[in-house]
């Protein structure tokens, strides 16, 4: 797999029991309990959160007076202002109902944190569960977690994303600050990661981009994002400016590939010329090219943290659960300025960074 060199820059309060240290290490380490929550738009009528204070309260039963409901396709966003600066925000659920006769589906849940509630960083997505499974009416656990990509600030969002046209449960909302604790998180489940060498399965495959590009940065002949060519070159790329919805790559691989574990779109960034990274891609996978399904989000970059006048890596990654596709689509959520794309990049196997620093690779070049 052709790789870009980049030049490396130096740069509870005590309580009137005595509770267990496994749960006063949870209470304490729950940061958004008893906060405000700040819905985008208006739960329903019958399922309505007065005072911003249902979603932190600590009680999460399955009931439909323990919900805050929202009808609809619309997404969501729920705001936590936690009060205060957090500065190792490494966990963050939210607890929704599941009822098929009800028409309750669990949504989609991205996750972000902000200083300000203004400027925002998009930390993952919530999509583990916590207790394995949500069975059918029940209430589940949406998790997102990551000691080592932790966020910084006073305001945490969960971005909603209803899966159906129906009902969206929220019972409770969680944040968590500093180490996780054990109990907070799945069970450990062992898999094999992939043996095999890395393979761009996109490479010279066809794909549909909306909407178009400019016309100082166009798709010439509709190949430029599969090309395997993203040097940090302006003729180079596809260029997108100030774009008011998300722009959206679907990728047809040509037939159902299976293992796949990396999907990445590869970015300039650019200050001087008003260039930014994308917050993050979602990325999504179908048999049809008409029912998609979200597998993940790319928030991660290669290099980390981002390098400016250089071509980035935004990814999302998993090769212990690999997954198969013919289409694979990337919904990129983009910052203000120019969106300028290099390429579209797809593995399969025990994949590799699209791009390297000049010491990994001269590292790995005394080691051969």
């Amino acid at each position: 797999m052709k790789q870009v060199s980049l030049k490396a820059l130096s740069v509870l309060a005590a309580t009137a029991f005595v509770a267990t240290p496994a749960l006063a290490q949870t209470d304490a380490f729950n940061v958004a309990a008893g906060q405000t929550v700040e819905a985008s738009r208006a739960p329903g009528e019958a399922y309505p959160d007065p005072d911003g204070l249902k979603l932190t309260d600590g009680s999460f039963e399955f009931s439909w007076d323990d919900m805050v409901g929202f009808e609809g396709p619309e997404p969501v966003e729920l705001v936590v202002d936690l009060g205060a600066t957090n500065d190792y925000i490494s966990y963050a659920a939210v607890k929704v109902m599941r009822s098929d006769g009800s028409d309750v589906a669990v949504p989609n849940v991205i996750v972000s944190f902000s200083e300000d509630g203004l400027l925002w960083e998009d930390l993952g997505m919530a999509d583990t569960v916590l207790e394995g499974e949500i069975g059918n009416d029940t209430v589940g656990t949406l998790v997102w977690s990551d000691e080592e990509w932790a966020g910084y600030g006073q305001f945490v969002r969960f971005e909603l994303l209803p899966t159906g046209a129906g009902w969206t449960m929220v019972a409770e909302v969680q944040v968590g600050n500093g180490p996780v604790p054990a109990d907070l998180l799945p069970e450990p489940v062992e898999t094999a990661e992939p043996t095999e060498e890395a393979v761009n399965v996109a490479l010279g495959r066809g794909y549909v981009i909306e909407p178009e590009a400019s016309e100082a940065y166009p798709d010439e002949g509709g190949i430029q994002l599969t090309d395997g060519s993203y040097e940090y070159a302006w003729g180079d790329m596809v260029g997108i400016a100030d774009p008011t919805d998300n722009p959206v790559v679907i990728v047809d691989l040509g037939e159902q590939v299976e293992g796949i574990t990396r999907v990445a779109g590869l970015f300039m960034r650019s200050f001087a010329s008003g260039v930014n990274l994308p917050y993050s891609i979602i990325v999504s996978v179908s048999e049809d090219g008409e029912n998609f399904e979200v597998v993940g989000l790319a928030a991660r970059t290669e290099p980390a943290p981002p390098m400016n006048e250089l071509i980035n890596s935004v990814y999302w990654q998993d090769l212990a659960n690999p997954v198969s596709a013919r289409y694979v689509k990337l919904d990129i959520r983009p910052r203000t300025g120019w969106l300028m794309t290099a390429e579209v990049v797809i593995q399969t196997g025990n994949a590799v960074p699209e791009v390297v620093e000049v010491e990994e690779e001269a590292e790995e070049e005394a080691g051969d």
